[in-house]
């Protein structure tokens, strides 16, 4: 091949590249159509009986998963099992169902947090937990519903027994003052106990839910168990389903993730 008709082959490639890489780029940046699918997240409710926003937290990490994934929730709130039966009907996406739980037909997304089961006991009863074994004849406050994990369901009102409670935590938190039960699971993305505490004593304030004087309680410093929480659907929705995998993985990637749910911390 002579000069001249290399030089215009190479002319002409070159501008196929452009014109395919341009064609890629624009392809890669038309925004998806606008999904508004159905979000359930379990309830929340104070003494009264009044439902309780969402934390800022959950807020901002819903907001920046809407962002990515091209989504615009439509949130319900209910109790868990009613959020699960809704879930199985088709309804909609669940919000937090555990990846350890065995939820048969629903699929579950990629995990977007760490859920700690952390063990909330009254100041003065508090021991040492290195198994489950150290929670023999006690009585375990859980959420009506809930699930902690094949080992500890399995050994539920047998090694231990269990008090089911509404979703209130500042309700259980009573009963654990008034020794109707000896420990208060409680679930959070906090990693440290002494913030979990806080948070649990901020609740108390907002609600104005005083401890009675000498009245105190303690978190544990080690975890029951460390959850990974996903969303769930049938396959009805599997296209929200691959929308939100691809935006937990490209936040999880950047750290917007962590950010949102746990943000610096100010210093003191």
């Amino acid at each position: 091949m002579n000069g001249p008709r290399r030089s215009l082959l190479c002319t002409l490639l070159a501008l196929t590249g452009v014109v395919v890489a341009r064609e890629q780029t624009l392809l890669q940046s038309t925004p998806q159509p606008l999904l508004k699918p159905v979000l359930f997240i379990r309830e929340n409710r104070n003494e009264a009986g009044q439902m309780l926003p969402l934390r800022d937290e959950v807020r901002r990490l819903l907001d920046l998963i809407e962002q990515r994934a091209g989504l615009q929730f439509s949130i319900e709130r209910y109790p868990y099992p009613r959020l699960l039966e809704k879930t199985r009907n088709h309804e909609g996406i669940a919000f937090g169902l555990s990846l350890n739980r065995n939820l048969n037909e629903l699929i579950l997304s990629e995990p977007f947090m760490s859920n700690q089961v952390w063990m909330v006991v009254r100041s003065d009863a508090v021991f040492p937990f290195r198994s489950i074994e150290d929670l023999r004849g006690k009585t375990i406050g859980v959420v009506r519903g809930s699930s902690y994990g094949d080992e500890f369901d399995a050994r539920r009102n047998s090694l231990f027994k269990i008090e089911e409670d509404v979703s209130s935590h500042t309700a259980r938190l009573r009963k654990l003052m008034n020794r109707r039960m000896d420990v208060m699971l409680f679930g959070d993305f906090h990693t440290r106990a002494e913030d979990v505490s806080l948070y649990l004593h901020q609740l108390l304030a907002e609600e104005k839910s005083a401890l009675k004087p000498g009245e105190n309680f303690v978190v544990l410093e080690r975890p029951l168990l460390i959850d990974e929480l996903c969303f769930a659907a049938t396959p009805k929705h599997e296209e929200i389903l691959r929308r939100l995998n691809l935006a937990i993985t490209q936040l999880r990637r950047s750290g917007e993730l962590q950010r949102a749910l746990l943000p610096l911390r100010k210093p003191t």
